[in-house]
């Protein structure tokens, strides 16, 4: 455990470099929600972008391990793969998290703000669910490619997968809908359960995508 906590550190320190461009990220996010029409859109929308945006900010300890070729180095040390691999897994996980919990307190003070409402927590856990969801497929899928082909090529073979999903999945919806499949009202059914089905969902994709990356590093040459 103490590695793995050493390993997220070392992650941690490398993001330092990046706290001002998070610094003005997030103004950016609270310009944008802010210019929308109503303040559940603010909230939403301020709940995703966080979610999605500190989510893909914890990726980019990829590219400084790989340049300064850290693997290496920490192979070296009493470390197996598959700690290596669940720290970084640990490091995603927990910046998607943190990014979501900081989208629902911004959203609500923000919403508390500017209507004197009290906010929907209620609406803003499941839109942060959901946003968890959509960041965890990418994530999902981005970094088993990373560990094949590299950081460069990783982020071209993750969007040619990821868009031939979202081809998929377009393509499922829209024969359901041409067959005249009652998907609208499956949905409906199963709204009292979203969340859920949400939390399995992704316990399930990073699940799947933590086994693939330690099979594929495990026998990577370093």
């Amino acid at each position: 455990m103490n590695s793995i906590k050493g390993l997220i550190i070392k992650d941690l320190l490398q993001l330092k470099s990046y706290r001002k461009t998070l610094i003005v990220f997030i103004l950016i996010f609270i310009a944008v929600s802010i210019s929308q029409e109503s303040t559940v859109e603010i909230g939403n929308m301020l709940v995703l972008m966080m979610t999605l945006g500190l989510g893909m900010f914890s990726i980019a300890t990829f590219n400084y391990d790989e340049m300064s070729k850290a693997d290496r180095y920490l192979l070296t040390l009493p470390l197996t793969r598959k700690q290596v691999v669940r720290a970084k897994y640990a490091l995603v996980i927990g910046s998607t998290i943190v990014g979501s919990l900081i989208g629902i307190i911004l959203s609500s003070i923000i919403t508390f703000v500017m209507s004197k409402n009290v906010p929907n927590l209620l609406d803003l856990g499941l839109m942060s669910l959901g946003g968890i969801l959509g960041i965890g497929l990418i994530e999902s899928i981005q970094i088993p490619c990373i560990y094949k082909f590299g950081t460069e090529k990783g982020k071209i073979q993750m969007f040619i997968v990821t868009a031939g999903i979202a081809l998929l999945a377009g393509g499922l919806f829209y024969m359901g809908e041409k067959a005249n499949l009652p998907i609208g009202n499956l949905f409906e059914s199963l709204n009292q359960f979203l969340p859920f089905v949400l939390i399995i969902a992704v316990v399930v994709m990073y699940g799947i995508s933590y086994r693939i990356s330690v099979g594929i590093f495990s026998k990577k040459e370093i």
